[in-house]
């Protein structure tokens, strides 16, 4: 019975991914960025299938990686209970995070990569590269594989105190991770992926939002404590897998920095301590039985099964993320101007959602400021600063609305050449060109 608990665990994390049922805000702008392919088959999927498709395709998605987790923690020679155990952290961590966005991706290619990681081989690391190509394709955030891919090969020097074969091997996985997990592999030109080679934006100036502690307790929060409390209990190393140790920790250490890197905890650690755990216990270790190819097949029926409920049974209204209330009557007195209006927030976590609510509105820099274009990040930084040739970039950029703190630098040096204060919420002011007073 136990070998069902991780396939149910999974099932759930699906069905609260669709009962969730809310669009995140990152979504909608990678749904508009050229620099993740992911964006456009997401797009095409929601004007082909509808909302109700993509909804619970996310949700399948987030319960694969749950499953992955599990898998291979049986892949280990652990127990079913304990592939179990290892759903459960998984699942914890990743309930913090739900809602549309392309995170799901990102969860199960990391989840598929560390599977194939550990197998290694020519064929396991050939499909772990595999995986990271995909992975910077559809959604950012795939550097995370190098640094995986790099500890690992730490850990194999380390345990074996010089360079042998599998050292070897593991310094190249690592070179062909770091590769195809910082260069954009369809854009041209190539470049990195700014603020989301990691997911680091909490660390940004003014960010409010992705800290794993707001000063109360949250479902982020338990999740960390559950996963890093067991870990600390048991222990993360054992003999001859160093590489464990340093995985876990480097991923303590991103999801301190950002929660948003927490689900990664969750798929990539949850399987290290459910198999220390089962050290503890577990005198002689199995490897689960039956052909790949099976489950595989099971699992693609089931994933099948579940998409067409959500689509028959219970069509999903689209649930519009809301900008914040703050600037919302600056935005407003905005959207209330004739044409399309492209406006530079000074902090762009004023701007978020503006464009699907403000259909009008086309904030320069959004609330994920590493997803947008370089010239659209130089521009942002050089205005807030006034430094460079800022002026010829807002223009190169058509912006026509600014927002800004009243006693910005920015707002004084604009208003002395022909722009104007339209609006004023008492802490920030909306400033528009000459052609549109």
């Amino acid at each position: 019975m136990t070998r069902y608990f991780a396939p149910l665990i999974a099932f759930a994390v699906a069905t609260a991914f669709v009962a969730h049922g809310q669009i995140l805000p990152e979504f909608l702008l990678q749904l508009r960025d050229p620099n993740v392919l992911g964006g456009a088959l997401f797009g095409w999927a929601l004007k082909s299938f509808g909302y109700a498709f993509v909804l619970a395709f996310s949700g399948v998605l987030a319960g694969a990686a749950v499953l992955l987790a599990a898998w291979r923690t049986r892949l280990r020679g652990a127990p079913d209970v304990y592939a179990a155990l290892a759903a459960v952290l998984a699942a914890l961590c990743l309930t913090g995070s739900f809602g549309v966005s392309f995170a799901p991706v990102g969860w199960c290619c990391a989840a598929l990569f560390a599977l194939f990681l550990e197998r290694g081989g020519r064929f396991g690391n050939g499909a772990a590269l595999a995986v990271v190509a995909l992975w910077a394709l559809l959604q950012g955030g795939a550097p995370l594989a190098a640094l995986v891919a790099a500890l690992a090969c730490a850990g194999a020097w380390i345990d074996a105190r010089r360079i042998d074969d599998r050292v070897r091997e593991s310094a190249l996985v690592a070179a062909g991770t770091l590769v195809l997990g910082a260069v954009q592999l369809h854009a041209a030109p190539w470049h990195a992926y700014g603020a989301h080679v990691l997911y680091l934006d909490a660390l940004r100036a003014g960010a409010q939002r992705d800290r794993l502690w707001n000063g109360g307790l949250s479902v982020n929060m338990l999740a960390f404590s559950a996963l890093l409390v067991t870990a600390g209990w048991y222990g993360i190393r054992r003999r001859g897998r160093t590489a464990d140790a340093l995985t876990v920790l480097l991923l303590m250490l991103l999801s301190m920095l950002d929660a948003r890197n927490l689900g990664y905890a969750g798929v990539l650690a949850a399987p290290i301590v459910a198999d220390a755990v089962a050290s503890y216990y577990v005198r002689e270790r199995t490897l689960p039985h039956g052909p790949l190819t099976a489950y595989g097949a099971a699992f693609a029926a089931c994933a099948f099964a579940f998409i067409a409920t959500i689509i028959s049974t219970e069509p999903k209204a689209v649930v519009w993320p809301q900008p914040p209330q703050q600037p919302a009557k600056l935005l407003v007195a905005l959207a209330a101007h004739r044409g399309h209006h492209r406006v530079l927030c000074e902090q762009p976590r004023w701007c978020d959602g503006a464009a699907v609510v403000f259909h009008t509105i086309d904030p320069l820099v959004d609330d994920r400021a590493g997803l947008a274009s370089s010239t659209a990040l130089r521009a942002q930084s050089d205005a807030v600063a006034t430094h460079g040739a800022w002026r010829s970039e807002l223009a190169v950029a058509r912006v026509d609305a600014i927002i800004a703190k009243s006693d910005a630098n920015l707002v004084a040096l604009l208003t002395q050449t022909g722009w104007r204060a339209v609006q004023s919420d008492g802490a920030r002011v909306l400033l528009l060109t000459r052609r549109l007073q």
